[in-house]
């Protein structure tokens, strides 16, 4: 077993995929996410919009508070931001976890000319002209 930090996130992201909860934990961040998203356009900016279209002709505290002050853009444009980050990471993150591994490399034997240069082995079938009979 190798102990490197690459072996560790090698391994890690294989359970991972085989059990496909990171896969489920990312549709929970990404539904966490959203959710908050549309909490905040609720109450940064659907909320703020009623109460201004009511002019303060209400009796509900609700949008009372709404009239008397000016639209939260700075809370609306945190959370459009915190979306976007989350929706990027989100997919890199799921990229990772779809990569299929790599395959392990052939033990193969490399020869060398007499200046001590690597010597491709050539694929012989690979260079001869095929021609239709």
């Amino acid at each position: 077993m190798d102990d490197t930090p690459k072996a560790f996130f090698e391994e890690l992201r294989s359970s991972i995929l085989k059990k496909r909860v990171g896969q489920i934990a990312l549709a929970v961040v990404l539904a966490e996410a959203v959710w908050r998203l549309v909490t905040s356009l609720t109450w940064y900016l659907v909320i703020p919009l009623i109460g201004k279209s009511f002019q303060g002709h209400t009796e509900s505290v609700l949008f009372e508070s709404a009239t008397k002050r000016p639209m939260p853009w700075e809370n609306l444009f945190g959370s459009i931001l915190e979306f976007a980050l989350t929706v990027i990471i989100v997919f890199y993150l799921n990229r990772w976890v779809q990569r299929k591994p790599a395959p392990a490399p052939a033990n193969v034997e490399m020869e060398y000319n007499s200046i001590g240069d690597a010597v491709v082995a050539e694929d012989t079938e690979a260079h001869v002209d095929h021609e239709p009979q």
